[in-house]
C-alpha cells in the first residue's frame, strides 16, 4: 500500500536520493528541511519508503510546483498522478486559486501527466532550462 502524506525530517535523505538520480539542478538539505518544516513537500511513502514526492510553493492564492519525481522502477504506476491530486486536495484547502509549473518542451510523459490533471499550457519561456539547453512550457491549473 502507497501513504500518501506531508514529509517529515526523516524522510530528506531519500528526497535527496531522488533528486540526485533524476535532476541536474539540486536543491541542497536546508532548502528540503524548511520547505518540510513548512509543509511544502509531500511524498509517497511504500514500505516506510519514499518513493516518490513533490515539492511546492503557496503565496496567498497560487501555489507553484517546482518538482515532482517517482522513483524510476515505479513509473506509470499513477503514484505521480495521486501525489498531485493529494497535492491539490490540500491546496483547495488553503484557498488555492492557481497553480503553476514549468516543464521541459520535450518531457512529453511529465506533460501528458499534467494534462491529465487539468493543467494546461500557457506559454513557451526560450531557453529556460540547461544541461541541456531547452525551452520550457509554463503550465497552469485553476483550483475550482
Amino acid at each position: 500500500m502507497i501513504l500518501y502524506r506531508y514529509a517529515e525530517n526523516k524522510d530528506v535523505f531519500d528526497i535527496l536520493s531522488l533528486d540526485n538520480e533524476n535532476f541536474s539542478n539540486n536543491f541542497k538539505e536546508a532548502f528540503y528541511l524548511e520547505y518540510i518544516k513548512n509543509q511544502r513537500v509531500i511524498v509517497a511513502e511504500k514500505e516506510e519508503n519514499v518513493i516518490g514526492y513533490v515539492v511546492f510553493n503557496q503565496i496567498l492564492d497560487e501555489a507553484e510546483i517546482y518538482k515532482i519525481v517517482v522513483l524510476k522502477e515505479l513509473r506509470k504506476k499513477q503514484i505521480a498522478f495521486k501525489i498531485i491530486e493529494f497535492l491539490l486536495n490540500e491546496l483547495k484547502k488553503n484557498n488555492v486559486e492557481k497553480i503553476f509549473l514549468e516543464v521541459r518542451k520535450n518531457n512529453i510523459p511529465a506533460i501528458n501527466l499534467y494534462k491529465k490533471c487539468g493543467f494546461i499550457n500557457i506559454r513557451e519561456i526560450v531557453d529556460y532550462y540547461n544541461n541541456p539547453k531547452e525551452n520550457g512550457i509554463m503550465m497552469l491549473k485553476e483550483v475550482v
